[in-house]
């Protein structure tokens, strides 16, 4: 079992367009990495823009998950049901079942003030 020190942590601000990657680095918190969602799928019925907008949704959430496998501990913080949503993404992957997961709801944060809030969290 790895101690604290040998843990790594990262803190995800995460909506349906973005999603930013806070990790601890030597100088402290920083952001690691900026993930934008896929854009937009325009089709001509309702139904078909529905299925294309959660398949980009998947699709999303699956590079996201591919950004945070080597973490044992996550913060999913934003607006909305995002980060909810990504949370149920992740435990249906075996590879996040060590992983804990924790879930916040935030308004639209700065990234000074996404770092602070990670720090704060794992510290």
């Amino acid at each position: 079992m790895k101690n604290n020190d040998q843990k790594q942590f990262a803190g995800v601000w995460v909506d349906h367009k973005n999603a930013v990657i806070i990790t601890k680095e030597t100088a402290g918190y920083a952001v690691k990495e900026k993930i934008d969602a896929p854009s937009g799928f325009e089709a001509e019925s309702e139904h078909h823009r529905n299925n294309a907008k959660h398949a980009d949704l998947l699709s999303y959430f699956k590079s996201l998950s591919g950004h945070l496998q080597t973490y044992d501990q996550l913060l999913l913080f934003g607006t909305g049901i995002a980060q909810e949503q990504l949370q149920n993404y992740l435990k249906e992957d075996a590879k996040f079942n060590d992983t804990k997961i924790t879930v916040e709801n935030t308004g639209h944060l700065t990234d000074h003030q996404m770092i602070a809030k990670v720090r704060e969290f794992f510290n």
